[in-house]
């Protein structure tokens, strides 16, 4: 998960270094999108069993989420090249939280009052990252509390896609939608030449959204959610680095504070989480009854 994690965070910080060597931001994704658009059609031809996607993938719940997720990364990367790296990287890590009280109100999930305390504490990290004083306050923050909003409508869509329907042509079908949309922005915020530089850059973010695919994937499908879950906010610690080491972006101390308070809100979220099962687990355990016992 941590490999995962920072894989998606260094693509991202690719794709801030590509616009700063000459490319427009929505250019560099469209590029991006390109080359993964081919890769997730090769791996999908190479599938033994071919499904039809108009039948099979196209449904209610797949449209929304693949609708979400093309809104979600325009806002995203539009707020990304006006906002330090680590800030932008940082108001993302509300999506948890968000995902928990939306579980509470609309989904009849079981929500604690621990919870409650873990979701304001991860709020008030937030709110320190964004800085909501006339003085520091950027609009491109709320940007990104925008983008982070439409991902939680994008997961709470995912609940609905079918356990047997194929991820990946769902993963083609995302990136081609993704590649026409910044296909069509583009022909409004221009096209500048490609440089080799900035071509190199996209040919490792590339790599490294692979990377946080497989490795982020991979970790759900062998381990409990309850364990990897902690390793997700190691994207906060790459992102703070890559902010300082590839963009010259020193953190104050309001923005470790508030990665801090995130950190610390998250993994103590996952822990009542597995308090709970562990919970359930034993109240199961009890109310079973032992072999030899009744009439």
């Amino acid at each position: 998960m941590v490999i995962g994690s920072l894989g998606y965070v260094i693509n991202d910080g690719f794709i801030r270094a590509a616009t700063d060597a000459g490319l427009e931001v929505y250019q560099a994704l469209f590029i991006r999108g390109i080359a993964m658009s081919s890769l997730f059609a090769a791996f999908t031809a190479t599938r033994r069993r071919r499904q039809p996607i108009r039948r099979h993938i196209l449904n209610r719940p797949v449209v929304i989420r693949v609708a979400a997720e093309v809104v979600s990364t325009a806002l995203f990367f539009a707020a990304l090249v006006n906002l330090d790296f680590a800030n932008a990287q940082t108001i993302l890590m509300v999506v948890p939280f968000a995902i928990t009280l939306v579980g509470a109100l609309f989904l009849g999930e079981r929500v604690t009052t621990a919870h409650y305390l873990a979701v304001g504490l991860g709020f008030a990290g937030v709110i320190a990252v964004m800085r909501p004083t006339p003085a520091d306050f950027s609009a491109w923050s709320l940007v990104v509390a925008a983008s982070a909003a439409i991902i939680v409508v994008r997961e709470v869509a995912t609940r609905g896609v079918a356990p047997d329907t194929p991820a990946l042509p769902i993963a083609l079908v995302t990136a081609v939608a993704i590649t026409t949309m910044t296909g069509v922005l583009t022909l409004f915020t221009g096209w500048n030449p490609p440089t080799p530089r900035a071509l190199v850059y996209l040919a490792f973010a590339c790599g490294f959204l692979i990377v946080g695919y497989v490795f982020a994937i991979q970790t759900v499908r062998v381990g409990d959610l309850s364990v990897s879950a902690p390793f997700r906010y190691s994207a906060l610690v790459g992102a703070v680095a890559i902010g300082y080491v590839a963009f010259d972006e020193t953190p104050d101390a309001l923005t470790l504070i508030g990665c801090g308070l995130i950190g610390v809100a998250g993994v103590w979220s996952t822990q009542i989480d597995r308090r709970l099962r562990i919970n359930r687990r034993r109240a199961a355990a009890v109310s079973w009854p032992v072999a030899g016992e009744g009439p």
